[in-house]
Formats: structure tokens, C-alpha cells, sequence
């Protein structure tokens, strides 16, 4: 969840992406994985088409007299003269109210997503029994402190830590089990990548993890060779130059780190009951669980940050249209 986090916010529309005429809300959408995309041109949404729309939908109106075209006001405008103008537009910075509600707007869509419905759905979660398992551990509720100011094991205090406690692992658990076996796999492919194993001596199984990470890597190309065998569009039409291969490995074995760290954090829970349970081990594990989780969203987020930079927005195929739905 923290490299599904890290990469979703490198990859959120900022506040330039709001307030700027020509890239604002109205043309945010999001993909699957709830990264922040455009409209592919060659899907029949030209720029021009997107300056006019944006035009007709703020009410905007060009000047009548073009100083570069010298063109009379009462001239009707020719299809050159109308590009020009939206284009000369394009920088136009919107009013804050309307930047708002652009934003809530990406918000819902976001949410509307199948990833960015998980992440709120569990974000919410951890930060609701974290943070009720924090004022408990302070003995912020006076009335569960009974008796012996809620040290005693039977107090509602020691009862709902335990309670609390569980279901956080369970969480936790959810995603460290549950993506296991992806994990394993990206480990396999690692592997055959640092060890030159299958087609193409391991390349092949690099150019899948590159594919599987596309939201924050990128594969550089073969030594001698100046671009890649497919480069993708991209909004800028310019493309991040090859993430430092390392940065990979990192973040595949964090992943594997995570689960075996939960694995030793789920024996503390399940093996022990909550009197008889060492207070270190439950603490060691899940410090270390996130911290490594933690360690690979930062990088996550860093890199797709960088990307986003150079490249823009994803762009996707699908029609505007689409996007208004929600």
C-alpha cells in the first residue's frame, strides 16, 4: 500500500495541472491503477479540439484584434487564427473557486477507481485503528482505565489494544500474503535479469518487471543503442531518461522483506495470546514490516515523481467523453 500510495501521488494532478487553461480538471482522468492520465490525441481529442472545449465551457473570449495577424475585429476567424488563439490561451491561470472544485472533482474520480477506491477504503481503515490503538495506549478513554488504572489484564483497556491490534495484523496481512505470490514472481524475474537466465540473456524477464513498474521505472536501452526497441507516447513527447537499475532491486526485495517480516509479526499475534505475548516481538516486526514497505513507496513515488515531470501526464486512448461520467 505504500508503494500503491507513493506511486498515485507522484503521479496526482498538482496545482498547476488545475489552474493552467490548458491541462486543468475538466481533462483529468484516471486509469485502473489510479494514476492521473489525459486523453490520447490520436483517439480523435485533438489539442485543438480540448483549447475549444475549454474555451466554450469557461466562457472565454478571444481579443478582437490580433496583434501578430493584424486581422480586422469584425473579420471572421479562420480555423489557423482560432488555433492560434487557444494556444495563445493556453497559459491562462483559472480563479481559485473554479481550481477547488476541479480538484474535488479529480478527487471523486480518483476514488472512483478500483485502486484508488482500495487505498481510501484501506487508508481510512489503518488510520481509524491506529489511531484508536494510539489514545489507548495513552489512556486517553478514563473510562475503559478500570481497575488498577487500566494495567490489569481484564480492564476493557488491555481488552480493546488486543482487539485493535488484530485487526490491524489482519490488514497488514492483506496485502503482505495476498501479493505474495506477485512478489515471489518479481523476485524470480530479478533474478533472471542479475543472472542472465531465459530469452535474451534475462533482458526478456527485465523488460517484464519494467512493464509490471512502468508507473515510476524506466529500462534503459541496450549498451550501443540509443532508444529502446517501443517508446511510448507521451504528452510532453518527451521520455524520462533510464531509471539507475538498482532502484529495482530495491524495491523488489522490500516487497519480499514485507512479507517475511509479516510473517514473523502474524507468529506473534496468532502464536501467543495477548498476556503471555513478548512485547518486543510484536513491536520489532511491525517496525520493521513498514519500514521496509515505507522505504519502497519513497523510492516508488520519488521516481514516478521524476517521470512525471519529463514525460507529463499518462495518456490513455479512451474518449473525453468518458471522463464524465463520473
Amino acid at each position: 500500500m505504500w508503494r500503491a500510495t507513493g506511486t498515485a501521488i507522484a503521479h496526482a494532478p498538482n496545482l498547476e495541472d488545475l489552474r493552467n487553461f490548458a491541462t486543468r480538471g475538466d481533462n483529468i482522468v484516471f486509469d485502473s491503477n489510479g494514476h492521473s492520465a489525459r486523453v490520447n490525441p490520436a483517439s480523435g481529442t485533438t489539442r485543438e479540439f480540448v483549447f475549444r472545449e475549454q474555451q466554450e465551457q469557461a466562457n472565454f473570449k478571444p481579443p478582437l484584434v490580433l496583434p501578430e495577424s493584424g486581422r480586422h475585429p469584425c473579420t471572421k476567424p479562420t480555423p489557423n487564427t482560432r488555433r492560434e488563439s487557444a494556444e495563445e490561451t493556453a497559459n491562462t491561470k483559472v480563479s481559485w473557486m473554479t481550481t477547488t472544485r476541479l480538484g474535488l472533482r479529480a478527487v471523486g474520480r480518483f476514488i472512483w477507481t478500483p485502486t484508488g477506491s482500495f487505498i481510501t477504503i484501506y487508508g481510512l481503515n489503518i488510520v481509524a485503528w491506529g489511531a484508536m490503538l494510539f489514545f489507548l495506549l495513552i489512556k486517553a478513554a478514563p473510562a475503559m482505565n478500570h481497575p488498577d488504572d487500566g494495567n490489569a489484564d481484564s480492564s476493557p483497556r488491555k481488552i480493546w489494544i488486543e482487539i485493535d491490534s488484530q485487526i490491524l495484523n489482519a490488514l497488514f496481512c492483506l496485502t503482505s500474503f495476498g501479493l505474495a505470490p506477485w512478489r515471489i514472481r518479481d523476485l524470480w524475474w530479478c533474478a533472471s535479469w542479475r543472472a542472465g537466465w531465459g530469452p535474451e540473456d534475462g533482458r526478456e524477464a527485465l523488460k517484464k518487471l519494467a512493464k509490471r513498474n512502468d508507473d515510476w521505472f524506466r529500462m534503459g536501452a541496450r549498451p550501443g543503442e540509443e532508444y529502446l526497441e517501443e517508446e511510448r507516447v507521451t504528452f510532453t513527447s518527451k521520455h524520462a531518461p533510464p531509471t539507475q537499475p538498482w532502484k529495482l532491486d530495491l524495491v523488489v526485495w522490500m516487497m519480499i522483506l514485507n512479507t517475511l517480516f509479516q510473517v514473523g509479526m502474524a507468529f506473534m499475534m496468532w502464536h501467543y495470546n495477548r498476556i503471555d505475548r513478548p512485547t518486543w516481538g510484536s513491536g520489532l516486526f511491525i517496525g520493521l514490516g513498514c519500514g521496509v514497505s515505507m522505504l519502497a513507496g519513497i523510492v516508488s513515488w520519488w521516481e514516478g515523481r521524476k517521470i512525471k515531470i519529463v514525460e507529463g501526464p499518462k495518456v490513455l486512448a479512451d474518449s473525453l467523453e468518458s471522463a464524465d461520467k463520473v
